[in-house]
């Protein structure tokens, strides 16, 4: 990690209860120091176990969004031709929906 990151830094009391703290940091090192920082306030921390504990350190990276017309998916969905992968991909997608959803089928392919 280069640039600050969300992570979220976790870690089990002895009493086995995880606790959770987010953070913004560019490296694990700094993740987990802010992390440690933050869980030392607390009374559980002041154990004579919390020394051997473990973190755990979470990167979230930020979500990449979409979005695409429902008539462009269906258009899409009804297509025949395309690259090799693209109909493979499309036929797959189209298996998946009459065997998850049956009544999916109508929507994808064109009233007659």
């Amino acid at each position: 990690m280069l640039e600050a990151r969300k992570c979220v830094v976790k870690m089990r009391d002895p009493e086995g209860i995880e606790h959770a703290v987010q953070v913004q940091a560019g490296s694990l090192y700094e993740a987990a120091s802010l992390g440690l920082k933050q869980f030392r306030r607390s009374e559980w921390s002041r154990e004579a176990t919390f020394e051997a504990g473990m973190l755990q350190v979470e990167v979230w990276e930020a979500p990449t969004v979409y979005r695409i017309s429902v008539g462009n998916l269906e258009r899409w969905l009804q297509r025949s031709g395309g690259s090799p992968r693209e109909v493979s991909l499309r036929q797959r997608i189209k298996q998946r929906l009459e065997t998850e959803i049956p009544e999916a089928r109508r929507t994808i392919e064109k009233p007659r």
